[in-house]
């Protein structure tokens, strides 16, 4: 049922938002996957199901999505796409679903031996071969293109210094590097921060889910799901 998978993941919110719920087991169409909720809109940014999928959401700050008109919420297109047995009927649900009320964003998908990013612009839904894209993958209200340089760099530098370190993922998420602020991957503002660390990691047997309510810098004990691995609808 393809390789494995580690995958880790902070959510930077403002403070003014509602604090999710932490994860549960969902179900829905015979399918079970595991997903904490955002409140506010209703769906989630990340989850895991028992074919092996797992789905994560970036928000894009385009302009346009400030405009003030009725917006479907981004965490419901990853609520429905958690559903799905395979990258491939990600894409195409995301394909067949009209994105015009929706704001821009990025959605990850991974299963089996296959990794997909799909950008949606406001205008192009548009797919990328993830072994093409720069890692990590991240984005920024504050400073999309600082954040996303600063943190690059980090973590090239990290991975060169010891390419093999088992805990690389975990050191980079929680570090303040280059200085606690809008772009260190454990993120701090005035008015914002890293809110949770999910780490997901999908085996042979089985998916796991791992959710520390909180930044990863203060070592909150996280909450752990699973479900048994699932050969229906993957491809």
């Amino acid at each position: 049922m393809g390789g494995n998978l580690e995958l880790r993941f902070n959510r930077d919110e403002l403070h003014t938002r509602a604090v999710a719920l932490p994860p549960q087991v969902h179900t829905r169409a015979g399918r079970h996957w595991i997903a904490p909720t955002d409140p506010e809109g209703g769906g989630t940014w990340i989850g895991v199901n028992d074919a092996g999928l797992a789905v994560a959401l970036l928000n894009g700050y385009l302009a346009s999505d400030r405009e003030a008109r009725p917006w479907t919420s981004r965490g419901l297109l990853v609520d429905a796409l958690l559903e799905c047995g395979h990258v491939n009927e990600v894409q195409a649900r995301l394909e067949a679903t009209d994105l015009s009320s929706v704001r821009s964003f990025a959605v990850w998908a991974w299963s089996g031996n296959a990794a997909r990013i799909l950008r949606w612009d406001r205008e192009t839904l548009r797919s990328e071969d993830h072994s093409t894209c720069l890692l990590p993958l991240s984005s920024s209200a504050r400073d999309p293109h600082g954040a996303l340089r600063d943190r690059g760099l980090l973590y090239q530098t990290m991975q060169a210094q010891d390419p093999e370190d088992p805990m690389l993922l975990a050191r980079f998420h929680s570090s303040h590097a280059p200085a606690i602020g809008p772009t260190s991957p454990c993120m701090h503002r005035d008015d914002a921060q890293t809110q949770s660390h999910t780490l997901i990691r999908v085996l042979k047997e089985r998916v796991t889910l791992e959710y520390t309510p909180a930044a990863p810098c203060r070592q909150v004990p996280a909450v752990v799901h699973a479900l048994t691995r699932s050969s229906r609808g993957v491809d």
